[in-house]
């Protein structure tokens, strides 16, 4: 027994996939057999799933793609293409936290913000960085109880996270909660440190009237990057407040010579 594939005119069939013994299309058999039926409609069906499964992957492979694109709009600073792109990943793959997360942070109105990162972190209940976001959002609001709690849930879920160490610790200043402001300065020095990290906690200590521990971070500071303008600018206030007036003007000298960030 052996049957061979026609090709497909005018059969009068509605179902494409509607294969008859002796049709004019599809199947023509040649000795008749119980199974053929059976075995056809076996591949064919196989080969309707397989389908399937390949239109669900490249939906998948393309909302990734879309978020990679977004990823790197960002870094151009082109906010707009970049939020379209997040968009576009969250219309193919509605099941995607990463997609909801990046269009969420984007997003000009807070409160659709809010929506896109809450349901982010309904997708992915341990995706630290969607709490973070949705922490800047609410320290943004003034919601400071809201942001420290998603601050707080951020590090939490990564003890690594540097930005939301450093924006707890600029709540925690504001909160007057200095011991907890410094650790926080603290932990970011163990994780980074470089000039930038030992600047912004000997800043701190300034703000909390600690002189003398803010011009050893901040000459630490300029030791790890001479060409800092604001380490020799608040080691010279910090100097004036000791009233070391000399040390004080040779640091502004060279905070002129250097010149304030552009």
């Amino acid at each position: 027994m052996r049957f061979t594939v026609l090709p497909c005119k005018s059969s009068g069939l509605t179902n494409p996939w509607q294969f008859r013994r002796g049709a004019s299309c599809g199947l023509k058999s040649h000795s008749s057999h119980p199974l053929i039926d059976v075995v056809s409609k076996l591949i064919l069906f196989c080969v309707i799933a397989f389908g399937g499964l390949c239109g669900v992957a490249q939906a998948q492979t393309t909302a990734a793609e879309f978020i990679k694109r977004g990823k790197e709009l960002l870094e151009q600073k082109q906010y707009y293409a970049a939020g379209q792109a997040f968009d576009a990943a969250v219309k193919l793959d509605p099941s995607s936290a990463e997609a909801y997360c990046f269009r969420g942070k984007l997003q000009l109105d807070r409160d659709k913000g809010n929506a896109d990162l809450d349901k982010a972190i309904e997708l992915k209940p341990d995706y630290a960085e969607a709490y973070y976001e949705r922490g800047l959002n609410k320290d943004l609001a003034n919601d400071q109880a809201a942001a420290l709690r998603d601050y707080n849930k951020a590090i939490e879920l990564n003890s690594h996270f540097f930005d939301a160490y450093r924006t707890r610790a600029v709540l925690y200043l504001l909160q007057r909660k200095d011991a907890l402001a410094i650790a926080d300065y603290t932990r970011m020095i163990e994780l980074k440190p470089d000039g930038e990290s030992y600047y912004m906690r000997g800043n701190s200590y300034l703000e909390i009237g600690q002189d003398a521990k803010a011009i050893v971070d901040l000459t630490r500071s300029i030791q790890l990057d001479p060409t800092y303008y604001w380490s020799y600018m608040q080691r010279a206030k910090a100097y004036r407040h000791l009233n070391n007036f000399k040390l004080a003007q040779a640091d502004e000298m060279k905070a002129a010579q250097i010149g304030p960030p552009k």
